[in-house]
């Protein structure tokens, strides 16, 4: 199972982590071409609102109510009724986009007054509302785009999904570098870069949805059964595996009541931290809810359990040196990848901040990214609406508190890792009691291993950031030295785990002895 597991999660990392390459040179242009503005923080703000909705609605709860509904029909009813059922879902979703992305245009003064409660310039907030208003179709592209992931991960096919925003980025830098010169305010450029990104993504999936016989038929069938059963479970779903969004969301809220630029240094931060999440741990999510759903559909919980640890240790393996190696040369990382044009040494200083405080909750998103599905898998709602509830209310409840402190902006980050982790630990307790079938303990041991690798990587790593100037030295000193780090930390945690026996390096080693012959002697 791990290495159905590995291999599987490999396409998709694969894939992203392309996505995430040229998410972060998009960032590198952004940064040099904008800075961190109260314009640029306008924009993330317009882009924020559809892009939450997207995640919410379409990636969120949709997927999540859909994928272990259209599994179940796959095992149990056959592929032709299966491809039914999506066609009807198809209809209903092309309607709710419709509408949401048709509110969402007419009422974005509106609902930029929410979001951005703390901006009192005006001509922001104007901007703002007109870059809302040009964002807000890109809700109904991705919705689509989220649909085809649903139904195409459920088939196995993870490519598509998880390749697109490389697109999305494509489309960015096309925006930043090219489409800014037609206009006089430079961020409705950016702002039409989104929109080229989100049909390409929708170009892309179309051949991969006709591989699998899916063809597009406008049926609205409320009385199907497994309609119902999916809008049964999309409501709870759209809070339970939402909820991390809208803290960020939140955040960005709190964080307009702050000095200029201080959503910007938080976006910054949260592209550090997706950067890991969005490479492994949402990979191995994709990867995982359609086995999840297959086995509950089966009443296999025996496996279901084996197959949730399984994913928990690997998820661990990565996330925990990823925030070790990020809390210690976090200033190197966004120092060679932002610094440059209007970003500044003082805004660099800024983004680390925000993003020491945010490290300390990859570790417990990774688990929960894994968690979460699990209960929907099993088509429990109620567990994940409750833990979100606790998450939400003390998200807000300490960010505020701790903005007001020494921490200002950071303690928005911090509030963030508080709330997740004490969400991951209600959701920990309650899965192992719904099944009794996962070993929690026998984590103990492997997470010793990954962090005792993970120190004494991070005593190399930081050992050799010292050796330059990350602020003063030419770029391409910069560069180098950051490619150094990358490739000795790596080494020298693989180098630890293997000596300390870890399960998971052991298995990559020796697919890779295989796969070079080592095994025909």
């Amino acid at each position: 199972m791990k290495s159905t597991l590995l291999k599987s999660t490999g396409v998709v990392a694969l894939s992203t982590f392309a996505s995430r390459i040229m998410g972060f040179i998009r960032d590198m242009i952004i940064a040099n071409y904008f800075g961190a503005s109260g314009k640029l923080d306008g924009f993330w703000i317009a882009f924020r609102i559809p892009n939450l909705l997207r995640r919410l609605v379409a990636e969120g709860a949709l997927t999540i109510s859909f994928i272990p509904v259209y599994t179940d029909y796959l095992v149990n009813k056959g592929r032709h009724e299966a491809l039914e059922l999506a066609q009807k879902t198809f209809s209903f979703l092309i309607l709710i986009l419709l509408i949401f992305t048709l509110l969402g245009v007419i009422f974005s003064p509106q609902i930029v007054e929410l979001f951005a409660y703390g901006f009192t310039d005006a001509e922001i907030i104007d901007l703002t509302t007109s870059l809302n208003r040009m964002l807000f179709p890109y809700l109904f592209l991705i919705g689509i785009v989220a649909f085809a992931m649903g139904i195409l991960n459920s088939h196995r096919i993870f490519f598509p999904s998880s390749f697109s925003p490389v697109l999305l980025n494509v489309g960015f830098i096309t925006g930043a570098v090219i489409l800014t010169k037609f206009f006089k305010e430079p961020l409705f450029g950016l702002a039409l870069g989104v929109i080229v990104g989100g049909i390409l993504q929708v170009l892309l999936q179309i051949p991969y949805l006709i591989k699998i016989r899916f063809k597009i038929k406008f049926k609205i069938d409320i009385n199907d059964p497994g309609i119902q059963k999916i809008f049964r479970m999309i409501v709870p779903a759209l809070w339970g595996i939402g909820i991390y969004q809208v803290n960020i969301l939140m955040s960005t809220m709190l964080a307009s009541m702050l000095p200029e630029g201080s959503i910007s240094y938080l976006y910054y931060s949260d592209r550090l931290t997706e950067l890991v999440l969005g490479v492994f741990i949402i990979s191995i999510g994709n990867v995982i809810l359609p086995e999840m759903s297959k086995f509950s559909a089966n009443n296999d919980f025996h496996k279901l359990g084996e197959l949730y640890s399984s994913s928990i240790r690997i998820s661990l393996f990565i996330a925990i040196p990823a925030t070790i190696a990020i809390m210690t040369v976090g200033t190197p990382i966004i120092s060679t990848l932002f610094m440059r044009g209007k970003l500044t040494s003082y805004h660099v200083e800024m983004i680390y901040r925000a993003l020491l405080f945010a490290s300390p909750g990859i570790i417990s998103l990774a688990i929960l990214r894994i968690t979460t599905p699990a209960f929907y898998s099993l088509k429990d709602t109620k567990t994940p609406v409750l833990s979100s509830a606790i998450s939400f209310i003390l998200n807000i409840v300490l960010g505020y508190i701790l903005m007001q402190t020494w921490m200002k902006h950071a303690g928005l980050s911090l509030a963030n890792s508080i709330s997740a982790t004490a969400q991951t630990l209600f959701l920990i307790i309650c899965f192992q009691r719904k099944i009794g079938r996962v070993e929690i303990l026998s984590l103990v041991v492997p997470v010793i291993k990954y962090t005792i690798s993970g120190a004494v990587m991070a005593l190399v790593i930081w050992s050799l950031s010292g050796y330059i100037d990350w602020v003063y030295d030419p770029y391409i000193n910069r560069l180098g030295f950051l490619i150094i780090i990358i490739i000795s930390g790596g080494l020298t945690y693989c180098l630890i785990c293997y000596i300390l026996k870890v399960g998971e390096i052991r298995f990559l080693v020796n697919l890779i002895y295989k796969k070079n012959g080592g095994d025909s002697a």
